[in-house]
């Protein structure tokens, strides 16, 4: 029996390395100077073509020691040839999202600080090894908590989809969560960004020395999706890229969201709400712990505050600490080894944002792209970003129908905690109240709405995905067209006929320390008779792996999904080769603001007129944000009426204060005095009555 098992499991290995071998088949390697030294790559061949890849090239010196928490640092010379053939160790993740991903889970294992590596798949010629190609750089999504440059990618996949159409792939890591995120607030500057900075740092070296992999430096497209089309969409707008970036492709994301840049200058990640946390004078809600353990073995909790090992020496004494000395306690103690804590934290204070710090990060909002638009774009959202979310998202845990009151405060919860983070400026309650109560109006209808659970969350999934993606992504493109620069608008709509299996990986006590996959199918919410939507990073699975993304599987891939990867990756390679993503079977107009049209990207693909999914940019862009002035009106009214009062004016305005004071004061006097007297008069009457208790009484004896 025990040799039967060898047997079979022999037979299962070498079926896995000949179908590793028949897609990528090693011919030999190649050693090219770099202005750090030699690194050496392989060349590949799959069917009849030829590339070669090198993968895990450093890019900047390690950010460890005294240069945590600070910009990258150039990489220094290497001596000896380097060689360039695994994947570097991915940056430290403060989310698991990757944890099982088919082609990093491996990789990801390996996480460190010392992680700013890059990875180039470029064509080779061996008949002409001086032929120059259009590069793309991709850039990972995550929330900037997540993520790296081997996420989500198969290389087979990758290569014929873009490296064999004439382009050189680069794909890069840089530093997440506070490790690349948290910023330190000095009186005269801020320090932050840091993974950000990390992705121009890649820029310029793919500037200096991507002519060695045959890629042309004249023609750098920066492509991401999510968090990733975020930094895309900065900087391709940042004055500090100007000469290194040449288009962007940003897909389901933009700087112009509130979820992207802080707005109100008092972020999440800032060193200072940091440190509370870590030093317990701050504790991460009870529910964001119970949900983080519930699928974890007893003996990975730590005894320790928010999930910590240990709290750091430099942070137990509580007196005053000055920005220098916390930095340096930073930099010196504080460790994020322990995942759990990792992923409580970033559970507690969300996705990580990029703050404005003039000099990378120069504006926030609208006015970002409206100065500093210049280079072509292409960007668009799915049909419905969030279609995947599911009722626990919304804290709605039983499938009923829902109160009208339930689904008034899910609306203002949404406004207060989405909408409001893409305002320069705070607002009142009132205002709020304001904008819930005609969003309630526009989304959910009036009281004899179908009030089903699966009716409901289908509603607000639609509310968060037009505030976070869709009438971002327009603002985006009409600062574009102000400035007559191409932009050309999409919106994701295919729908693969087969399956979507989503699998989930979840400890449970029976089966000891292992976790266990849980498979399921992704379909929109029963009872509501509709067929699934375009959701967030599904267009992922067409353009780096066939139907794969995170922890989705299209199964099968058919036909019909073979030719939409196809169609998507012609669209993209067309933009990245000529500027235009037109194909030979469809013709794509760039976006303006005479002809509104965007191009929906289905089988076929077709011209839409109108702005994207109107009329939700309108109403975000333009109704939600004149109402949310409300708060200013009435602050600058009173300002104004302040203002204009002569000093006479004030003298007596005060006397009326005072007045009025005394006046309240005085009937409050009143009012105690008629109460004590109340009391005073029914204790006396109740204890004459108890002197002589026996006084209508005759007794018989």
């Amino acid at each position: 029996m025990a040799s039967l098992g060898c047997l079979l499991a022999l037979c299962v290995l070498l079926v896995t390395q000949i179908s590793v071998f028949r897609a990528q088949n090693l011919e030999k390697s190649r050693s090219v100077w770099v202005e750090q030294g030699l690194v050496r790559g392989k060349i590949y061949k799959i069917g009849d073509r030829q590339l070669q890849i090198f993968r895990g090239i450093p890019y900047a010196e390690a950010p460890v020691g005294n240069l945590r928490f600070q910009r990258p640092v150039k990489k220094s010379r290497w001596e000896n040839e380097y060689s360039a053939v695994e994947y570097g160790p991915p940056c430290i993740q403060f989310m698991d999202f990757h944890s099982n991903d088919r082609f990093s889970s491996e990789n990801i294992k390996r996480q460190s600080e010392d992680c700013l590596y890059l990875n180039i798949f470029s064509p080779y010629d061996s008949l002409d090894e001086s032929k120059l190609y259009p590069i793309v750089v991709w850039i990972h999504g995550g929330s900037f908590l997540a993520g790296s440059g081997d996420t989500g990618i198969d290389m087979e996949t990758l290569a014929k989809n873009f490296v064999f159409k004439g382009i050189t792939v680069v794909t890069i890591n840089y530093r997440l969560g506070p490790l690349g995120f948290m910023s330190v607030n000095y009186d005269s500057h801020i320090d932050a960004n840091f993974g950000i900075w990390d992705q121009k740092m890649a820029l310029d070296w793919i500037h200096l020395n991507i002519k060695q992999f045959n890629g042309n430096p004249a023609q750098v497209t920066i492509m991401g999706e999510s968090a990733g089309a975020a930094a895309v969409s900065l900087l391709a707008l940042s004055p500090l890229t100007k000469n290194i970036v040449h288009q962007a492709i940003a897909m389901s994301g933009s700087a112009m969201a509130g979820w992207a840049i802080e707005r109100q200058q008092n972020p999440n990640w800032d060193i200072q709400n940091v440190a509370d946390y870590i030093r317990c004078e701050k504790t991460i809600s009870s529910e964001d712990l119970a949900d983080i353990l519930a699928h974890q073995p007893k003996q990975n909790r730590s005894k320790y505050c928010n999930l910590q090992d240990a709290i750091p020496n430099c942070l137990r004494n509580k007196g005053e600490m000055n920005v220098e000395e916390l930095l340096l306690c930073f930099q010196q103690e504080v460790n994020f080894t322990n995942p759990l804590f990792r992923r409580a934290l970033a559970t507690e204070l969300g996705v990580s944002k990029m703050v404005v710090d003039n000099e990378l990060v120069v504006a926030a909002g609208a006015a970002l792209a409206q100065k500093n638009a210049r280079v072509p774009l292409l960007t668009g959202v799915a049909r419905r970003e969030w279609a995947h979310k599911k009722p626990e998202f919304y804290n709605f845990d039983r499938y009923d129908n829902m109160t009208w009151d339930t689904v008034v405060d899910s609306v203002r919860r949404i406004i207060e905690n989405v909408f409001m983070a893409r305002l320069p400026h705070r607002v009142s309650n009132s205002t709020i109240d304001l904008i819930s109560n005609v969003t309630v109006l526009r989304y959910i209808d009036d009281t004899k709405s179908d009030l089903r659970m699966p009716s409901v969350v289908t509603k607000l999934q639609n509310l968060e995905a037009d505030i976070e993606f869709v009438s971002p992504c327009q603002k985006e493109v009409d600062a574009y067209a102000e400035n007559d620069v191409d932009v050309f608008l999409y919106s994701f709509d295919y729908v693969p006929q087969g399956t979507v299996v989503e699998e989930e990986f979840r400890w449970f006590s029976m089966f000891g320390n292992n976790t266990v996959a849980i498979k399921r199918n992704e379909k929109s919410l029963p009872g509501l008779g509709n067929e699934m939507s375009a959701f967030h990073g599904l267009d992922h699975a067409f353009m780096f792996t066939k139907g794969y993304s995170s922890n989705f599987q299209i199964d099968p891939f058919s036909k019909r999904d073979k030719q939409m990867s196809r169609v998507l990756t012609n669209m993209l390679a067309n933009f990245i080769t000529q500027g235009n993503p037109s194909t030979e079977l469809y013709q794509w107009n760039a976006y303006n603001n005479e002809t509104q049209s965007y191009t929906s990207i289905d089988l076929p693909p077709k011209s839409v007129d109108g702005k994207l999914h109107w009329p939700a940019p309108d109403f975000w862009n333009v109704e939600a944000e004149m109402l949310s002035e409300y708060s200013l009106i009435e602050k600058s009214m009173l300002k104004e009426l302040s203002a204009s009062l002569s000093s006479e004016d004030r003298i007596q305005l005060n006397a009326y204060r005072r007045a009025w004071y005394a006046l309240w004061l005085l009937v409050a006097i009143i009012g105690a005095l008629v109460w004590i007297t109340i009391c005073y008069l029914v204790i006396n009457k109740s204890q004459r009555f108890s002197t002589k208790p026996y006084d209508n009484i005759i007794v018989n004896r």
